[in-house]
Order: C-alpha cells, then structure tokens, then sequence
C-alpha cells in the first residue's frame, strides 16, 4: 500500500518558493526553483509527475517516512506542480524504489502543501 502513495519520489515536491538551490547529502541537488533533482552522473529528475514504483533499477531510492523528510509529496490526478506525483504502470517521468535503508530521498505524503523541506 505504501508503494501506491509513494512517489516521488518523487515524483516527486515543492512550491517553488525562490530559486534557491540545495545541496543533498548524498550525492543529489535538488533545485526548488526548476522544482528537479539531479543524481551525481548528471540525470535530471523532476520532483512531479509520474511515478513508476519499481522493485529493480530505479532512477531513485526513496523512504516513506512520518516526520523531517527531504520532501512533502502529494497524491494528485494530474500532477503539474512541484510534489504532486500520480502512480503509473507505464512511461513514468521516473522511476522509484522503496527502500527502509539508505534512501536518496526521503519523503512525507500529505493530503495538502507538498513542497521541498530542505
């Protein structure tokens, strides 16, 4: 069940509130301007839109968890901005593991205000 509210890995987040850029512990930059993260090799992924739950492979591994994650996410029909992300089985704009261990990303699913925590 948590992998249906997932993503995001988010697909992951924000209100692009500046165009302020922060720098993640693990290799990542996330973008709260463009509202994208970008992986240490260089690919680029936004923080909404589309996500396939994958169990191999991911483009990002991110945890669920229930207090101070990396990003508020929300569920939305038709994900347009920054942290809402829809579930698909096809075409996803990325593609998300769920890990309990050593995450990319850690994320927060709400009902309302997704955005970028950090």
């Amino acid at each position: 069940m948590k992998k249906l509210f997932l993503i995001f890995a988010l697909s992951l987040i924000c209100q692009a509130a500046g165009a302020q850029t922060v720098k993640s512990w693990n290799n990542l930059t996330i973008d709260k301007n463009t509202c994208t993260i970008t992986r240490a090799d260089g690919k680029v992924f936004p923080l909404y839109g589309t996500v396939e739950i994958v169990d191999h492979n991911p483009d990002l591994r991110v945890e669920i968890v229930d207090h101070n994650p990396d990003v508020y996410v929300e569920k939305h029909y038709n994900p347009r901005d920054c942290g809402q992300y829809d579930i698909v089985d096809h075409n996803p704009d990325v593609r998300v593991e769920i890990v309990d261990h050593n995450p990319d990303l850690t994320v927060e699913i709400r009902d309302f205000h997704p955005h970028i925590n950090r």
